[in-house]
């Protein structure tokens, strides 16, 4: 009886080893998609480190050079030059503008690297940089127009664009392990301004 088990276990043995090969060559594949799943996983964690730390650079470049702006036009606006109309000439506008976002359009389709809320305060950011590009030149005196756009149509995007990314920099500042957080500038005359405008406006006399 014992000779007919061994017999016929010889007799299956090529399928037994078959069945053992298989099994083991899927167990293989499946821990190598594993490893690869793991790898592939990691490289876009850096990869989107490294596009979020990009557009930080940018972005507090940026931030600063519209705060600077952006108190420099309010301070024109509360000016004597304001009362004359000389306030915004044509060489203040051209001077006085916000930079292009280089770094931004060129990682645009890498920005689904990151996660939904880091992507719409950036896009926010670079909204409300785009609201006060385009609202400078507006600014210019021009007498044949007859009247002047409000000062606001620049400060309040202005004012957005340096405060409401500041959560998304501390995030990115964490996601980076960067050991120095880029300071908040100090945007005391735009503030200031929107105040006086904001008071004059909702005062019914």
């Amino acid at each position: 009886m014992i000779y007919d088990f061994y017999a016929e276990l010889k007799a299956w043995q090529t399928a037994i080893g078959a069945a053992i090969g298989f099994v083991a060559l899927i167990l293989g594949a499946l821990f190598n998609s594993h490893l690869n799943r793991r790898r592939d996983t990691r490289l876009r964690h850096e990869e989107a480190i490294g596009v979020a730390t990009a557009l930080y650079g940018e972005i507090v470049l940026l931030r600063r050079e519209t705060a600077r702006i952006g108190n420099m036009i309010a301070a024109r606006y509360t000016s004597y030059a304001y009362q004359k109309g000389e306030a915004f000439d044509k060489h203040f506008v051209e001077d006085h503008n916000i930079p292009d976002e280089f770094i931004y359009k060129a990682l645009a389709d890498k920005l689904g690297l990151l996660n939904p809320n880091l992507i719409i305060s950036i896009a926010e950011f670079y909204q409300n940089l785009q609201e006060v590009r385009s609202w400078i030149p507006r600014l210019k005196n021009e007498e044949t127009r007859g009247y002047n756009y409000s000062i606001l149509n620049v400060l309040h995007p202005a004012r957005e664009a340096v405060t409401r990314i500041g959560p998304s920099l501390r995030e990115i500042e964490k996601m980076a392990k960067l050991q120095n957080n880029a300071e908040t500038p100090e945007i005391s005359k735009i503030e200031e301004v929107i105040d006086i405008e904001g008071s004059i406006w909702s005062d019914p006399d």
